[in-house]
């Protein structure tokens, strides 16, 4: 072996072996940990692929597929009857670095979106994978830095008994309801407040009790819908339109803050619906998930529940606090429907975890207007560079500013973007595809994408977003 392959396998492979993953990972890690440490700069020229193998000790096959991987990144670059050369590594392929992510409150820039009082907005961006993999599909807050300051040891001091009530703590039922009353302009009660395991569990429970043949729900919708009432069970319906929502025997509406669209329903559309449940033409189920965080628009309408008795509401603490809570809510003003859902509860799985009902307890009365105000902020912050930077470096894609929520919906010039999804995720970005909120067929060139995290990871996402975008285009040019 020359003296420069042992150098390449001592020096810069030394050890892939011992790396996580597949093989050729493994050797794309090293390289790529080469280029990091100034080892390997742009310019230099990477041994021929056979040479190489026999010299780390791995299949032709093997080093053939790590120059693929790195070439697509932009690592590599190949040159007809010359070879191949580093290129260096590009800004997306940047690991995701902790000390730029973190913010203490004081000197962000106005456009990142952090801010200061009852909380701090930060994010360790913790980096996942090889290339420290960003996950734009899960619209929740990707941390606890921005909750309110709560002890969370406290959360015990008030459990007693055995534990188990399918209808909830007393306790944060009426913390439910204060903020409902308070919060959402929806005046409330604890009794009647029934605590699920998320939003997700409060509309299995309602269709367990309540049976309907089909659920109404505007396209696209809420995800996990189908998974709640059964896939053959949900009808898309076009629009937000009262007439065609009330055919069927439940309609299910997001009007303050729709998900993954992130509109706000007008307050005369909201009273065709309430008219509706008012008239028993069709159980009316509004998700008031998102209901805290309308980002613009001034004020934001009442609730359909506060418009009409009839309505159920549902809620969680997911986007408001953290989705690993898990905890949910059913608000309804029917006693006996109340009953039929703890009853539900009790036999599903006897009650929702008391010591996360504790902790939600404390952070729910801990919010004040201030801390509403603050993460609003925050997230309008995050929301307005999001769509800059997709306007900046995507601009054949359709972004329209949601008003509300922590996603934006974003239209891409293809008719299925699953494919762009799997692309995405090689370049180290999880994004949410269109077909997983649509009913109807016509959404399938979507993709959800959050800006829930901080804002030097989204500049990253981007980066690597219309890096792979590249490559999907080229592939779909060559028909591959």
């Amino acid at each position: 072996m020359s003296k420069e392959l042992s150098w390449w396998a001592e020096v810069v492979f030394g050890g892939w072996q011992g790396r996580t993953g597949p093989r050729y990972r493994r050797l794309a890690a090293a390289l790529l940990d080469a280029v990091d440490r100034r080892v390997l700069v742009a310019g230099t020229r990477v041994p021929a692929e056979r040479q190489l193998a026999a010299a780390v000790g791995a299949s032709r096959g093997t080093v053939v597929a790590s120059f693929e991987e790195l070439v697509a990144a932009g690592v590599l670059r190949r040159q007809v009857g010359a070879g191949t050369f580093v290129v260096g590594r590009p800004s997306w392929t940047a690991p995701v670095s902790a000390g730029l992510l973190t913010r203490s409150g004081n000197g962000a820039r106005p456009g990142d979106g952090d801010w200061s009082g009852n909380a701090n907005w930060s994010g360790d961006g913790g980096a996942r994978g090889e290339l420290g993999g960003i996950d734009l599909a899960v619209g929740c807050p990707g941390d606890l830095s921005h909750l309110p300051s709560v002890d969370a040891g406290a959360a015990w001091a008030g459990l007693d008994g055995d534990g188990v009530d399918p209808r909830g703590l007393h306790s944060l039922r009426e913390a439910v309801a204060r903020h409902l009353t308070v919060h959402q302009q929806l005046p409330t009660v604890a009794e009647q407040i029934v605590i699920t395991a998320g939003a997700q569990e409060a509309l299995f429970l309602l269709g367990r009790v309540l049976r309907p043949e089909r659920v109404a729900a505007s396209c696209p919708t809420y995800p996990g819908l189908s998974r709640a009432f059964g896939s053959g069970r949900v009808v898309g319906v076009t629009g937000g339109d009262a007439r065609a929502l009330s055919r069927y025997g439940m309609a299910f509406v997001m009007p303050t803050g729709h998900n993954p669209v992130g509109s706000v329903m007008p307050g005369l559309w909201r009273q065709g619906l309430a008219a509706v449940a008012d008239a028993g033409r069709c159980v009316v189920v509004e998700d008031l998930a998102l209901c805290d965080l309308v980002l613009d628009g001034g004020i934001v309408p009442q609730p359909l529940a506060a418009l009409s008795s009839s309505v159920i509401a549902v809620g969680s603490a997911a986007k408001l606090l953290w989705g690993g809570l898990r905890i949910g809510w059913i608000r309804a003003e029917s006693a006996a429907l109340l009953e039929l859902v703890a009853e539900a509860k009790g036999r599903v799985n006897g009650g929702t975890s008391v010591v996360a009902q504790g902790v939600a307890e404390g952070l729910l009365s801990a919010i004040d207007a201030l801390w509403l105000a603050g993460y609003r902020d925050a997230l309008r912050g995050r929301r307005d560079l999001m769509c800059g930077l997709l306007a900046e470096a995507l601009p054949g894609w359709g972004v329209v500013v949601p008003l509300a929520g922590m996603s934006v919906w974003v239209r891409l010039p293809v008719a299925d973007a699953a494919a762009f999804a799997h692309v995405a995720s090689r370049f180290g970005v999880v994004v949410a595809a269109g077909a997983d909120a649509c009913l109807c067929g016509e959404h399938y060139g979507y993709v959800r994408l959050s800006f829930a995290l901080p804002a030097q990871e989204l500049r990253v996402a981007v980066e690597r977003l219309a890096a792979a975008w590249e490559v999907h285009a080229q592939n779909l040019a060559a028909g591959v």
